[in-house]
């Protein structure tokens, strides 16, 4: 209804006042284009459809003879008059546009304004994980380290002491007595349990770590792993004295500790290489394997099926120190991990020594 009724006394203006050759015909086109940018396409068609059928219209109205032929000047003023009417019916659409130009620009600034909340509030989420994920691997080395010295210390000095009491018991038993074999049997029990508990401790936290640094504990536990696996491992390490802020030391370790257990577990290799170099900015761990390797291309989720959650926690315990952890592997060519540190990441040294000694206490 709105269309027709702006469109018919424009129509009949540019069809009284010269049809296809009126001076109104470009206004009127104008104005068609108006509702297609005021409305949307659809009705800018519906625009055209309306105007061409009363062009026909009004051309056979016009060609039958049943317009009353009207004076010159009373045509004149028709179409002064029509003009007028296309300038207000005009303005009015302009207003319109602007108007509607207005609100899509204030709904433009409000969608992007809410984007950047939405954007802040991700990064300052962002921060609140890292911080989180930081405070997890604190709590985490500090449980594991007070249960390694519980283990090592009270369970393994436990059993211990009975391994000593038996064998007193043995010696005060007279040299006939039929128990001389199960005490013997039982202590060797216990010291597979003592071991296994040593060993167990060690997985948990070395105390050469704690107590050397990283890089004997490193070949102490290369030297454990390859006496376990049979597979040779072609080590090169800084100096036994270099030493790096204890954060960063466990990290590198529990990298190295996670990269050699995948290659036990699956990667049927007959030789691992390992390099750690260290500047003064850097640390950086490479474990290189010739076993069968997996695909990469398949990202890190597919590759967690195969390969266990330990992928993703160590590229996590790498983005809490700042670092980037990068996993090269292709299918029957091995795979190489490597670890990049910086040494500024240790930011946390003294909120971690508080944290082991609110623990421990």
């Amino acid at each position: 209804a709105d269309i027709i009724a702006n469109l018919l006394p424009m129509a009949t203006a540019a069809h009284w006042s010269g049809g296809i050759y009126s001076p109104l015909l470009a206004v009127f086109v104008l104005k068609i284009g108006n509702y297609g940018l005021i409305y949307s396409v659809q009705v800018g068609v519906w625009s055209l459809i309306v105007t061409a059928i009363l062009a026909a219209g009004l051309g056979v109205w016009g060609g039958s003879g049943s317009i009353v032929e009207l004076p010159e000047v009373v045509r004149q003023q028709l179409t002064l008059a029509f003009g007028a009417l296309l300038f207000i019916v005009g303005c009015i659409g302009a207003l319109r546009f602007f108007r509607e130009l207005g609100d899509r620009e204030s709904r433009l600034a409000g969608a992007l304004r809410e984007q950047e909340r939405l954007y802040q509030q991700s990064l300052r989420d962002q921060q609140h994980l890292r911080q989180l994920s930081k405070r997890m691997v604190q709590i985490s080395e500090s449980t594991m380290q007070r249960v390694s010295h519980e283990l090592h210390d009270d369970l393994g000095q436990a059993l211990t002491a009975v391994k000593m009491d038996l064998g007193r018991f043995d010696r005060d038993l007279p040299a006939d007595s039929p128990l001389h074999g199960q005490i013997q049997e039982t202590r060797e029990q216990i010291a597979q349990v003592l071991q296994s508990v040593r060993t167990l401790s060690q997985l948990l936290r070395p105390a050469v770590l704690d107590d050397l640094g990283l890089i004997p504990a490193i070949r102490s536990y290369c030297s454990r792993f390859g006496e376990r696996t049979s597979i040779p491992i072609n080590l090169s390490l800084p100096p036994a004295e270099t030493r790096l802020p204890q954060p960063i030391e466990v990290a590198v370790y529990r990298v190295l500790q996670e990269s050699l257990t995948n290659v036990a577990r699956h990667a049927a290799a007959r030789r691992v290489d390992i390099q750690l170099t260290v500047d003064v900015s850097n640390a950086r761990l490479t474990v290189e394997d010739d076993g069968c390797g997996f695909d990469t291309g398949q990202q890190l989720d597919a590759a967690l099926e195969n390969h266990g959650m330990g992928l993703l926690g160590m590229r996590e315990r790498a983005e809490v120190y700042g670092g980037r952890l990068s996993i090269e592997s292709q299918p029957r060519r091995g795979t190489r991990v490597t670890l990049s540190v910086p040494l500024a990441g240790a930011e946390l040294v003294e909120e971690s020594h508080v944290e082991n000694q609110r623990v421990a206490s």
